[in-house]
């Protein structure tokens, strides 16, 4: 799920009675996928986390879920804006179950429906979900001009469709992972 988190994030912020300002909501946005942001940082570490183990797992998210809910409260003194922070980061697991394939426990089986593997299916599932969070944080009208306008709608599906493409044209996933298998010349070059 791509776009989708961000959907979530929109709806979950649409509820607020406080006017958002830019910051925060690229802040909540940034939240909302933030075990995806640590899967990116391990890849450009070259750590390999296989299956989401180090960054989508129930007792990671939970930790990255208080840590975004706590800074975001000591940022902003709101116990509501750190709910909504926790919440939107708790939110990205039942949410990747529907596109992805993770473990949500170490040494647990992996679990999803792996819509990544139906990028069309993928895309009438996730575009939706992320025009509805912008549909609802637009009639809010507690939104920036920016994120309640149609560019962003635009913007999103934009998004969701290259993503599809992607994940069409090259099926091994649109995640970046540090893990793969190197065939055995490649692995014996590599001892040398």
């Amino acid at each position: 799920m791509i776009t989708g988190h961000l959907g979530v994030a929109g709806i979950l912020r649409s509820g607020s009675t406080r006017r958002t300002s830019t910051v925060l909501l690229l802040a909540l946005l940034a939240a909302s996928v933030a075990p995806d942001i640590l899967d990116t940082v391990y890849f450009l570490l070259g750590f390999c986390s296989p299956y989401g183990l180090f960054s989508h797992t129930l007792y990671v998210v939970a930790l990255q879920a208080g840590v975004l809910g706590g800074i975001s409260f000591l940022a902003t003194g709101s116990r509501a804006t750190a709910l909504i922070f926790a919440g939107v980061v708790l939110l990205h697991l039942p949410a990747d179950l529907i596109t992805g394939h993770k473990i949500m426990i170490p040494g647990g089986d992996l679990i999803g429906l792996y819509l990544y593997a139906h990028a069309t299916l993928d895309w009438a599932v996730e575009t939706p979900l992320a025009l509805l969070g912008w549909w609802l944080l637009r009639r809010s009208a507690r939104a920036p001009t920016w994120a309640s306008s149609i560019g962003a709608a635009v913007f999103l599906v934009i998004v969701q469709t290259a993503v599809a493409g992607y994940a069409l044209t090259h099926m091994t996933g649109v995640k970046p992972s540090a893990c793969f298998a190197l065939p055995a010349q490649s692995r014996a070059d590599t001892r040398d």
